[in-house]
């Protein structure tokens, strides 16, 4: 599949992303109407499938071959994060996903929040069917409650100006490095990994999703809409403030990016050019991009030294790598 295009270096784990985009769409294929239609169109195409591929590749390293489980549960995970996505769309009012109309866009705002749930419940359903102990059903819930306490944490706090690295760090946790770690541990724990090294897998993961947020936030000033596939810049408009603004802001001794960014929502093209300016001049982008190459950094001396010689760690070195270096 040419969406797949990502993987083409890496055929093995190529394959079965597909047969796990195809498990999607076979379970989204029973609804009907304008439900039905939202999600075919939602899934019509793929994201780059990360979470689900680090489901597979934590899962081939151990003992458990139960790998039609294994892809059923790393669908499991890719629906989970569909579903987050599609919420996110409708608080932002985004009006584009993945170079396209979002979801709420095109569908309208009930129909997205429907599909939203409806996804939310197929997670579970996937996941129950083919867990192998109901502890791990407990986690997955929990990690749930995490994903969606992260995903809220940043609201309440619009337009706030004087949010420390530690509050945003917090943030990027919940929205991002929860469901990575989440996807890690579930792969390490169902492919009969121990307990313990499993929990190391989820740290991995968690140091991923930070870095690869922390990316997402930096190429919000660096990439235009067409290279990213969704609007730029949206969040400081709807007073959202992402890690480059956070830390340019503690670095601005003329006050002339904190005189532009309160005037937000009313914020013209050309003063967000400004912003865009300034936050790079001020040092956010490059300090932002040191904490995500900290954070990668440490995800992979843990890789060398607890999963050092597992069949599957040379290959989420090389990812973990090239999503630290992504464009869009």
């Amino acid at each position: 599949m040419q969406e797949f295009a990502y993987w083409q270096n890496m055929p093995k784990l190529q394959k079965q992303l597909e047969k796990v985009q195809q498990i999607i769409l076979n379970n989204v294929r029973p609804a009907e109407g304008q439900l039905g239609k939202a999600l075919k169109y939602n899934f019509a195409i793929p994201g780059k499938e990360l979470r689900p591929a680090f489901v597979i590749l934590f899962g081939q390293m151990g003992q458990n071959k139960r790998k039609k489980a294994l892809l059923n549960i790393a669908s499991s995970v890719e629906i989970l994060h569909n579903a987050t996505l599609i919420h996110d769309d409708i608080i932002d009012e985004s009006s584009t996903r993945r170079g396209r109309s979002s979801i709420q866009a095109k569908f309208g705002k009930h129909i997205a929040l429907y599909a939203g749930d409806y996804l939310f419940a197929l997670s579970l359903q996937l996941l129950s069917n083919n867990t192998s102990k109901i502890n791990n059903m407990r986690i997955d819930s929990h990690a749930m409650q995490e994903i969606l306490s992260g995903e809220t944490a940043q609201y309440g706090n619009e337009y706030n100006t004087n949010i420390s690295e530690k509050e945003y760090l917090e943030q990027i946790k919940g929205k991002t490095g929860i469901l990575f770690g989440y996807s890690c541990f579930i792969g390490a724990i169902e492919g009969g990994l121990s307990y313990t090294l499993s929990k190391k897998a989820q740290r991995v993961g968690i140091l991923i999703g930070e870095a690869f947020q922390l990316r997402d936030d930096i190429l919000d000033y660096t990439a235009s809409s067409n290279q990213f596939k969704k609007p730029v810049l949206l969040d400081v408009v709807n007073g959202v403030y992402t890690g480059p603004l956070i830390f340019a802001l503690k670095n601005d001794p003329s006050h002339e990016l904190i005189k532009l960014v309160k005037v937000g929502k009313k914020l013209t093209p050309e003063q967000l050019k400004q912003i865009d300016r300034l936050v790079a001049k001020l040092g956010g982008i490059k300090y932002a991009q040191g904490l995500a190459d900290n954070f990668t950094k440490e995800a992979i001396n843990i890789l060398n030294k607890e999963f050092k010689g597992y069949i599957s760690t040379p290959t989420i070195i090389s990812l973990v790598k090239r999503m630290l270096k992504r464009e869009y």
